[in-house]
């Protein structure tokens, strides 16, 4: 009788034991689950945040899009100066702008410029990527690869002298938050025009970043 009783209340015991450890184990995973949730809850608060300043930012590269001494290409986000559209303004086979169109060039610069240090001022947290593209046109028949080395090097060196002729002249995107990337496309990139004389262009893309630090 008396070891039925024991028995009984060892039950009890070890019962009373595996509730008290199941109530810690599941205010553990409570508590863990509340904290999970407060991490994801302040990241999609973050997005959203991003979200919203790029909807903002996007309103105030309208006046640019809409400016007519820029031709925007909307399916890549790039600016192509309207005076320099179709125009060589390089001497043939060469990289060195041609004296009469380089008034227009640095006047381009100057106006990017003056874009650049509006959005600076109005958006304090977001840095820049300023990408100039130097393009080539093809021949008529196209008989140059797009791929040829020749049309990457010569585009290149085509987008470096429109870089340093605005550095001469006193034109600096790097001063501030804008990181500048020189590239060249050579007869190849995205958004390349029907007209392939056309194509004898440079092309600049502004890539805003929601943040501060390059």
């Amino acid at each position: 009788m008396a070891g039925g009783k024991k028995k009984n209340d060892y039950f009890w015991v070890s019962f009373s034991d595996l509730m008290t450890t199941l109530f810690f184990v599941m205010l553990v995973l409570f508590v863990l689950t509340v904290v999970y949730l407060k991490i994801e809850q302040a990241k999609t608060e973050a997005t959203l945040d991003q979200y919203k300043k790029i909807v903002q930012l996007e309103k105030q590269f309208e006046p640019l899009q809409k400016d007519g001494d820029f031709f925007y290409l909307p399916d890549c986000k790039k600016y192509v100066a309207s005076d320099l559209m179709g125009v060589e303004i390089f001497e043939p086979e060469k990289t060195q702008i041609l004296p009469r169109y380089v008034g227009k060039t640095i006047a381009v610069g100057q106006k990017l410029e003056s874009f650049l240090n509006g959005l600076e001022k109005e958006n304090p947290d977001f840095s820049y990527l300023l990408v100039i593209e130097g393009n080539m046109a093809n021949t008529y028949d196209h008989r140059i690869s797009k791929n040829s080395d020749y049309g990457y090097k010569t585009s290149y060196e085509r987008a470096l002298a429109v870089y340093d002729l605005w550095l001469e002249n006193g034109i600096n995107f790097r001063k501030d938050n804008v990181e500048v990337l020189i590239s060249g496309s050579g007869f190849n990139g995205l958004c390349r025009e029907e007209k392939e004389e056309n194509n004898k262009r440079f092309s600049i893309q502004i890539i805003p970043k929601v943040s501060n630090k390059i």
